[in-house]
């Protein structure tokens, strides 16, 4: 599994999720996974994604019930067996990394303590990364996150 992850450090003991991105490559340039981070205004999304890629460029992104790219509407159940598999183990993933008890109470998606120590620090910043592609930054964008990597251009 693929994750790029960010959280901001708000107090010693709490971080923000500002971008998770875990993800499966499938064949013919599919992916499958899950996307969660702050949306502005106090909002946190966690949602399924699916997405058909071409040398690191989105031609489609399916979030929610909508093609994030195209604008149209769609049946997510639709990407296949496989891939709403993998976007559950994603879903799982992220939960591995944030306290899911604080989100199910306050919908807010926040790093959980024992992992703080594992992560790179950059001021009030924290991250994961277990690989750089271009395409993470246009998910959080079209997922509607306020963040993204500062790595690759999109």
């Amino acid at each position: 599994m693929n994750i790029s992850a960010g959280w901001e450090k708000r107090t010693r003991s709490k971080a923000i999720c500002r971008w998770f991105v875990a993800w499966k490559e499938m064949e013919n340039g599919g992916l499958a996974g899950a996307v969660a981070g702050y949306s502005g205004g106090g909002s946190f999304i966690v949602e399924r994604f699916f997405a058909r890629v071409k040398e690191e460029k989105l031609y489609a992104c399916w979030i929610d019930y909508t093609d994030v790219i195209s604008g149209k509407e769609i049946e997510f159940d639709k990407c296949g067996p496989r891939a709403l598999l993998i976007c559950e183990e994603c879903l799982d993933e992220i939960w591995r990394w944030n306290n899911h008890a604080i989100w199910s109470d306050t919908d807010e998606v926040i790093l959980r303590r024992d992992k703080m120590a594992t992560l790179e620090t950059s001021g009030d910043m924290l991250f994961f990364t277990s690989v750089d592609k271009r395409f993470i930054k246009s998910i959080c964008a079209k997922a509607g996150l306020t963040a993204a990597p500062k790595g690759r251009q999109a």
